[in-house]
């Protein structure tokens, strides 16, 4: 069933399949007029130049004001893991909003409702049109190599839930590996986990019995709410204090894990109220 919504940049109650190609990316009828095939600009059935494929959907179809840059190369990733969501599997109405929106069910509804408007969603079933699918093999085709390097759907979702770009979380990622080389040598240590689909992060010590040693948790925190971005930022403000771990163990074992639960939280409420040079109001970064 096709929309009844005026769309966004096209022409009242037109049909994407009665003058494209239903299975070609979005797109495909742009001509190159640079000097080297295939680069821009590119032209299309208007005489309108554009300086690439995701410029003339962003401005010529969705009508959206000329800003196009980074900000909105975000922006439509994140419209590719929604609509690869959307057409793979359903997913119901709860599961989007906890999981593609962080809980915020009216946000979850706007973009939905956009999405509808733009002619590039069903109705009714809530899934991708037919343009709305050649948006997506679109999307696909046209990623930066930095974002081709990272799944679509909602890893992705949940990996970029922060200002920062593909490089800097790869470079995240790498002193991630390098500390946690350093942690799985140590007595005791913080991990990753998750209970029954929420994210944890617990304190691992090791305890010394009668016949072996073993490693059992000391320490536990989690997110209810499923926020693995949460749980990660969290870790790595962890990984940054690697030299405090044996100590902050030592506080569970003499004083009881909710000592160590207040210390942290003292922690990161003095965090925030950090100076520009690293140091803290008030003291040093850590007693």
């Amino acid at each position: 069933m096709e929309n009844s919504y005026r769309f966004f940049g096209a022409p009242d109650q037109a049909r994407y399949g009665d003058h494209r190609h239903p299975e070609l990316p979005w797109g495909y009828w742009l001509t190159s007029t640079g000097e080297i095939p295939g680069e821009p600009p590119l032209v299309d059935e208007d005489g309108r130049e554009w300086d690439s494929v995701r410029e003339a959907f962003w401005v010529g179809r969705l009508g959206l004001p000329m800003t196009y840059g980074a900000g909105v190369n975000e922006i439509l990733e994140f419209m590719l893991s929604y609509l690869a969501i959307k057409d793979s599997r359903f997913v119901a109405p709860e599961e989007s909003a906890r999981d593609i929106f962080v809980g915020d069910g009216h946000l979850g509804s706007f973009f939905g409702a956009f999405m509808r408007a733009a002619g590039l969603m069903e109705d009714r079933t809530g899934r991708p049109t037919a343009e709305g699918r050649a948006v997506l093999l679109m999307l696909i085709a046209t990623r930066t190599r930095d974002d081709a390097d990272e799944e679509i759907g909602l890893d992705w979702i949940a990996a970029t839930r922060s200002l920062a770009r593909a490089k800097e979380r790869r470079a995240t990622s790498d002193l991630v590996v390098q500390r946690e080389r350093i942690a799985s040598r140590m007595a005791h240590r913080f991990a990753t986990d998750e209970i029954a689909g929420d994210p944890v992060v617990k304190l691992i010590g090791l305890r010394i019995t009668r016949e072996v040693p073993v490693r059992s948790t000391l320490w536990s925190m989690s997110w209810p709410d499923r926020d693995q971005y949460g749980r990660d930022r969290f870790y790595l403000w962890l990984l940054e204090r690697i030299d405090r771990w044996d100590a902050w163990s030592e506080m569970v074992t003499e004083d009881g894990s909710r000592a160590l639960t207040e210390h942290l939280m003292k922690l990161a409420f003095c965090d925030r109220f950090a100076r520009d040079d690293g140091t803290e109001y008030g003291g040093g970064r850590d007693e």
